[in-house]
């Protein structure tokens, strides 16, 4: 059997999406007894962005045999290693660079095209992912695998009132707020979201109501032109892993109308919560949130606008979702994610 070595190149930054998605993973691993090895950048190859991307290309290949195989999980890898698996998420550069900054989407669109080729197998986490990434980088469908993201339910689950009342008095939140949460990045739509929120806002029963927005600015992303300078918008910024559970829990609704998602990982964790939740009826999130999610058109202001009046204005419906949400979760299981992921790697 051969060895199992991890890029570890994610394990060093700050925990977003696809570094949460590397890190249970390997808990998966550990927890199912499979054997592996991580190699991580030190000293200079560790200290910033270019070391670490230096060394993915010029050291990493050389710290494993050329049988053994190397799995990369965060979008990223050497180009030129043998028995390489790597791991694509959210493809959007390709299909939508105009929503990145010039360097990040030519970086990405120069590099990433030319790591998929060259690798043994790809993973990646939604059958929408996988159409975008055989069209747009011309690789064979039966090359990429997918394989769902989890949700560790030890963390994300209806939280005490008790923490929910104490998050709140950490972000000065009121007890009805609506939350939405990802990177300050232009498929996150929060221009449509924002004005959305703002029309809602002069409907009769809503003046109580806070929109709380969760996520920190990223300078790949192109600049945003919208305005958050409004009293019924709380921005947040990051929000440490520990506080999430709680601030979905506490919650009316949970609202990612996003334009593009390779899987959309916040849904399942606001499901898990017990929180209501709204998405758009397009991309991944879709087919993520199934039955359990009230859609509406990303595109169509009107169309959000009409699904936050609806979920407010509606307990039993708030009931319903919850329920569905809740249902649904056993769908998505980093443990059954690690151990396909692991059988995958040793088939290649």
């Amino acid at each position: 059997m051969s060895t199992i070595y991890i890029n570890g190149h994610c394990l060093l930054q700050r925990v977003t999406g696809v570094e949460r998605y590397a890190r249970e993973i390997i808990k998966g691993f550990d927890r199912g007894g499979y054997p592996y090895q991580i190699i991580k950048p030190s000293g200079f190859w560790g200290s910033g962005k270019l070391g670490r991307n230096l060394w993915q290309q010029m050291v990493l290949p050389r710290q494993k045999q050329p049988d053994d195989i190397l799995w990369s999980p965060a979008n990223n890898g050497p180009i030129y290693a043998r028995n390489h698996v790597i791991t694509l998420h959210d493809m959007a550069v390709f299909p939508h660079p105009e929503w990145f900054s010039t360097a990040y989407a030519t970086w990405k669109r120069t590099l990433v095209p030319r790591i998929a080729k060259r690798a043994k197998g790809i993973l990646t986490v939604s059958e929408f992912s996988k159409s975008i990434i055989s069209n747009h980088l011309d690789i064979d469908p039966q090359k990429i695998k997918v394989v769902y993201n989890g949700v560790n339910t030890d963390r994300f689950s209806p939280a005490t009132e008790a923490d929910i009342k104490s998050l709140r008095d950490k972000y000065d939140l009121p007890s009805n707020y609506l939350l939405t949460l990802g990177s300050l990045d232009p498929r996150k739509n929060f221009k449509r979201t924002v004005e959305a929120w703002n029309q809602s806002r002069k409907e009769e029963g809503l003046k109580d109501y806070v929109l709380a927005i969760a996520g920190a600015t990223n300078a790949n992303f192109s600049d945003l032109d919208v305005d958050f300078d409004n009293d019924s918008i709380k921005r947040l910024g990051y929000v440490d892993d520990e506080d999430l559970s709680a601030l979905y829990s506490g919650a009316v609704g949970f609202l990612l109308p996003s334009l593009f998602e390779g899987f959309g990982l916040p849904v399942v964790e606001a499901m898990a919560c017990g929180t209501p939740v709204i998405t758009s009826n397009t991309t991944a999130l879709d087919e993520v949130a199934g039955e359990a999610a009230l859609k509406v058109d990303p595109t169509d202001v009107q169309s959000i606008k009409k699904g936050i009046l609806e979920l407010i204005h509606s307990p039993d419906l708030q009931d319903k979702l919850t329920d569905l949400g809740l249902k649904r979760i056993p769908n998505f299981s980093w443990d059954k994610a690690a151990e396909n992921i692991y059988h995958y790697l040793q088939g290649t």
